[in-house]
């Protein structure tokens, strides 16, 4: 039971015991006070009775007469005239009592009334007495009606008196309000620090000790996510020009050729500073590095005119520029504007006419390449390309050549479709959910993976249509009713509110029994942190989970992100894991994992491909994993 109830339930038994007490005195005083009163009447009536009938001359008709005219007045019940023989002279008496006091209430009093005498004389002789017994009727009214105007009296003051406690415990208690949210909101990773520092003593301890936890747990977390940041650029930065190492490069672009997604096809440019051995030689290494600093700088300046570029340096000459979704013919403006760049930086260090060039070269990547081949065909063109001049290497193979976006169109609009399910375990290989992976039927009913046809699927600005046939399809098929199934939304499906709408519809007709989980990349989602939250927030209301695929940390990215979302899940490549969760010696690092568990988000590692990957990743603690070794995406 709360303070406040546990306060107002004391003082409704008090304010019950004041009443009780109160009401129960009045009405004995008042009980009394009508028994005397009525006492004196029948007294002071029988005096005057006996002065009237004595002038009667002991005429029986006259004293009739004078006790009928009392009689009649209604106040008296009983009035009788009794002789010195004890034998009754005129007797006139009320057999019928009339009255609108509820019984119940004269059920709790006994009102026994005592009539009064006078003796009644003629000169000096006696005549009898006359005896008067008063109507009880008036008292038991007067009685109730008392009553009543107590028991109104003390409903309202108790009305005034509860709503001035629930006023002042509101008031007084809701500072411990505060710090009930307080605690709730620590656990689960918001700050809130309490301005309102109440007037009592206590309750301000309370308060502000309160705020200094939060103070404390808040510096805790954005120290941890502070050296998770820290630990990031340490991994994956080049130390010179600031831009991403080739480690991550391989690591994003590995995700993204696995991603089956829209951007599981891009372009890369690539910048190949020619004779720096030379340039060494000829104005020294500390003006080369420099130069390329200066070169990374201007990749930086023409990188960031696309969304989600990524920036990397791969050795010491060869700078790369990852554009995901992007075709070479998107990119080639910005590689006319770095070479016109670089051209000037290498005149500005008087490289320029010695045997020091500039090359670059525009390739692409789709969902059948690999790392290896992606790169073999960089090194090697690069070496064999113009100087300062812009070299075009093509895909051998277009995705137009393999499906057509007319096909594309009229599959999705045909819901010719199919999902593949791939089970993601628990360290005690229980399944915690099927990720669903779409697939395209062609004419000959081929089966085409996502990678294949989802660029164009982005291109044609079908994203959303697909994935409300992905939606449709896991929701009708019989066969998953009992799968608990993740289905990857796209960012057009996210930052659309009227899709949103029509999910949450689609949602609440399915039983409610029944939990499906959300995902989205990371990648996107950071183009939509908002409209991540409210998505996150409805999913919950309705109870479903969401969760981040592909996660790693961006550069200039606050992880407070993660902290306003609150996934259910993150899934996070097993080999960028495994370099999160050991330092440069080899050591455990739990920065991340203490970051992310704190939310109560599970991590699940996926691309997990070999037993001792999973091994060694069980060993640091998690207990989530996803990958072809440990089941590959079936057909449903």
């Amino acid at each position: 039971m709360s303070l406040f109830k546990q306060i107002s339930l004391i003082m409704s038994l008090f304010l019950s015991f004041i009443f009780i007490t109160v009401i129960y005195l009045n009405f004995q005083s008042a009980k009394k006070y009508a028994q005397e009163e009525i006492l004196n009447n029948a007294q002071n009536t029988a005096t005057y009775l006996s002065l009237s009938l004595a002038n009667a001359d002991a005429d029986k008709a006259k004293m009739s007469a004078i006790i009928n005219a009392i009689y009649d007045s209604g106040y008296f019940q009983k009035i009788t005239l009794i002789d010195t023989s004890r034998n009754v002279l005129y007797k006139r008496k009320n057999e019928v009592t009339k009255t609108d006091v509820p019984k119940w209430f004269l059920s709790l009093y006994d009102f026994k009334m005592a009539g009064a005498s006078a003796t009644v004389s003629s000169g000096w002789n006696p005549i009898g007495t006359i005896h008067v017994v008063s109507m009880q009727d008036s008292a038991h009214t007067k009685l109730y009606n008392n009553f009543i105007e107590i028991l109104q009296s003390f409903a309202l003051i108790s009305f005034v008196s509860f709503a001035l406690l629930y006023s002042i415990l509101t008031l007084i208690l809701s500072s411990l309000k505060k710090v009930t949210q307080q605690a709730e909101a620590v656990s689960n990773n918001n700050f809130i620090i309490n301005k309102v520092i109440p007037k009592t003593s206590e309750f301000k301890e309370v308060t502000l000790a309160m705020n200094k936890m939060v103070e404390k747990v808040r510096t805790i977390f954005e120290k941890e996510a502070s050296a998770v940041q820290d630990y990031h650029k340490l991994l994956y930065t080049d130390t010179l020009t600031g831009l991403y190492n080739k480690d991550f490069l391989e690591l994003k672009l590995n995700d993204f050729l696995s991603s089956q997604e829209a951007d599981a096809s891009g372009a890369l440019l690539s910048i190949y500073l020619d004779g720096i051995l030379e340039a060494n030689k000829a104005i020294g290494s500390t003006k080369v590095d420099q130069l390329l600093e200066n070169l990374a700088f201007n990749v930086q300046e023409v990188a960031c005119q696309k969304e989600h570029a990524i920036s990397s340096r791969l050795d010491g000459s060869k700078i790369c520029i990852l554009f995901p979704r992007y075709d070479i013919d998107d990119i080639l403006s910005l590689a006319e504007e770095l070479l016109t760049k670089c051209l000037i930086s290498l005149e500005k260090s008087k490289l320029l006419d010695n045997d020091n060039s500039i090359k670059i070269l525009l390739s692409s990547y789709d969902d059948q390449d690999t790392l290896s081949s992606v790169f073999s065909n960089i090194y090697t063109r690069l070496e064999t390309a113009d100087k300062n001049t812009i070299t075009r290497l093509c895909m051998t193979e277009s995705h137009d050549d393999k499906l057509s976006k007319e096909l594309i169109k009229n599959r999705i609009k045909d819901h010719s479709i199919a999902l593949a399910l791939q089970n993601v375990f628990n360290e005690d290989n229980d399944i915690l959910h099927s990720e669903a992976y779409v697939r395209l039927f062609d004419e000959n009913q081929n089966v085409h993976e996502a990678g294949s046809f989802f660029p164009l699927v982005h291109k044609m600005k079908l994203d959303r249509k697909l994935d409300q046939n992905v939606i449709n399809y896991a929701l009708k098929e019989p066969s998953l009713e009992e799968t608990k199934m993740a289905i990857n939304l796209s960012l057009p499906f996210l930052q659309d509110a009227d899709m949103i709408k029509w999910l949450k519809e689609r949602l609440a007709g399915i039983s409610s029994s029944r939990s499906i989980c959300f995902e989205i990349s990371n990648y996107n989602l950071l183009s939509s942190v908002n409209e991540a939250y409210i998505f996150c927030k409805v999913l919950k209301e309705a109870g479903h989970e969401f969760g981040i695929d592909r996660f790693s940390i961006e550069k200039g990215t606050n992880l407070n992100y993660l902290q306003m979302i609150k996934p259910s899940y993150i899934k996070i490549d097993a080999a960028y894991l495994a370099d999160m969760l050991k330092n440069e010696q080899g050591q455990n690092n739990n920065a991340l994992q203490t970051l992310i568990q704190s939310l109560d988000t599970k991590i699940i590692a996926n691309n997990i491909e070999t037993k001792e990957i999973k091994e060694s990743l069980q060993a640091h603690g998690i207990k989530y994993f996803q990958g072809s070794y440990l089941a590959k995406p079936k057909l449903v």
